[in-house]
């Protein structure tokens, strides 16, 4: 079944605007990371192995972005069929 020009469009706006949420959660992981390893510099000296790093939020934000850049990169990508965000 052909597209219409305005099909495309559509869809093409929900690529980028999922692109768009992969980049903030990329953008969102490296910052927690950066605190992480902001806040070990600051630390106290402690024995070593005694002092775990939580990278919890970064792997939540990382695993989101992937879940989200696998879907944009399908043949039908999410949100093609509207109703698209603001």
């Amino acid at each position: 079944m052909p597209y219409t020009q305005e099909q495309i469009n559509h869809g093409q706006k929900r690529i980028n605007y999922e692109l768009n949420e992969v980049d903030k959660k990329i953008i969102e992981a490296l910052r927690a990371l950066m605190g992480i390893i902001q806040g070990q510099k600051t630390a106290p000296p402690s024995k070593p192995g005694s002092r775990q790093m939580d990278f919890s939020t970064v792997e939540a934000a990382l695993s989101e972005a992937s879940t989200k850049s696998d879907e944009v990169a399908d043949i039908d990508p999410p949100g093609c069929q509207g109703p698209y965000p603001d």
